[in-house]
């Protein structure tokens, strides 16, 4: 008798586990579609990558279950074929490189870009009193970077070329500097993003993707004689306040987020389909503006999208990712709530450049890590 209980029990659980690995499959096949997928043409199916590293480690822990845990070994391919079929999904979540050497060597044939949301440069810390402006300033000075780029800047309404911006030309060299706003704090202050580089700028544009968010173009000449197309864009976040992360993060750390009620999670929903819906169109006009560029291009950005989404992957179609040439593991570069969370990127044209080093170091300076990337000017694009 207790041995056929036993055996019902078992079979009974390797039921149920089976269930939950097909029901991981089908998640990870949603994420699949999601980074394909405009998010007007399935409703809230771009959440799901959100959860796209979750689903990869889920589906690795039930072939792993299976071959170590159960007699029926074989149903570890169920899982495996499902990797296997989203590689190209996984492919763009984790990098790989932990064998390569970063180079971050200086040369007349590199080019160091860095891209940084400063968060304010401190105005978002109580008492403001300068101090952590000027950390980030030190903390600039030992990177020096050939083109950076700061969404987040601050300045006042009344002067764009402000104290700060004028000594982090003269502390690193640069030669040009380039602000626009896209949004205000307070009555007197700007936040925007903020150009620097040692290279003159020309055919500067900002190009407007939507309500306060702006494209960026600014155009260099390297050493090697190429012109450089470089894009800068900070997109539409998903309009979370720092209550709303507070109380997100409380959830995903404590057995609250069990029982919470659904109608509270009501207003994320929507929240966060808005703002896919609103990154789609964003990236749809950045889009043409890689496409119809006549040059080579550098984008750096605050896509508030991780890789894996519809945005990321409108962008890898046609550029190269930094961090997965070179970078490890998952890259987070935003420092609240979960640590998948790898939001800002550089991306780049392969005909002319081949990154040789990055970087996303963490720092408590602002709530995101800094996204470094050397690159070697290869030749210049033919034809």
């Amino acid at each position: 008798m207790f041995k056929k209980l036993l055996a019902f029990i078992r079979k009974f659980l390797g039921r149920i586990v089976l269930l939950l690995n097909l029901c991981a499959i089908v998640w990870l096949a949603i994420c699949a579609l999601a980074s394909y997928t405009h998010p007007a043409d399935i409703r809230y199916i771009a959440i799901f990558s959100l959860t796209t590293p979750v689903a990869v480690f889920a589906n690795i822990i039930f072939a792993l279950a299976w071959l170590i845990f159960s007699r029926r070994k074989v149903r570890a391919l169920l899982s495996v074929v499902a990797l296997v079929a989203c590689y190209k999904l996984i492919g763009v979540v984790f990098g790989m490189n932990y064998f390569k050497s970063n180079d971050f060597t200086a040369t007349n044939n590199t080019l160091k870009v860095m891209h940084w949301n400063v968060h304010g440069m401190g105005l978002f810390n109580a008492p403001y009193d300068g101090s952590h402006e000027k950390k980030i300033m030190a903390y600039l000075n030992t990177e020096q970077p050939d083109v950076m780029c700061l969404p987040e800047f601050s300045t006042p309404k009344t002067k764009v070329m402000t104290p700060t911006a004028k000594k982090i030309l003269k502390d690193n060299g640069y030669k040009d500097y380039r602000f626009q706003a896209d949004n205000t704090l307070g009555k007197d202050i700007f936040l925007g993003t903020a150009i620097f580089s040692k290279y003159p700028i020309f055919n500067f544009k900002a190009n407007k993707l939507s309500d306060y968010i702006y494209m960026l173009q600014a155009d260099i000449r390297l050493n090697s004689g190429d012109t450089l197309r470089m894009l800068f864009g900070h997109l539409n976040t998903f309009g979370l306040s720092d209550n709303d992360k507070d109380y997100i993060e409380e959830l995903t750390q404590t057995t609250k987020g069990l029982n919470a009620d659904m109608k509270l999670s009501q207003p994320y929903l929507w929240k966060f389909n808005y703002a896919f819906l609103r990154r789609a169109k964003e990236v749809s006009v950045t889009r043409d503006i890689i496409d119809n560029s006549p040059y080579p291009v550098v984008m750096c950005g605050d896509l508030n999208d991780l890789p894996g989404s519809y945005t990321y992957t409108q962008l890898n179609e046609v550029l190269n990712d930094a961090f997965l040439d070179m970078g490890h593991g998952l890259g987070r570069t935003y420092n609240r709530l979960s640590p998948t969370l790898r939001i800002d990127y550089i991306f780049y044209d392969p005909e002319l450049l081949r990154c040789i080093g990055y970087k996303s170091p963490y720092t408590s300076l602002s709530d995101h890590n800094p996204v470094i990337a050397n690159f070697e000017i290869i030749q210049a694009p033919q034809g």
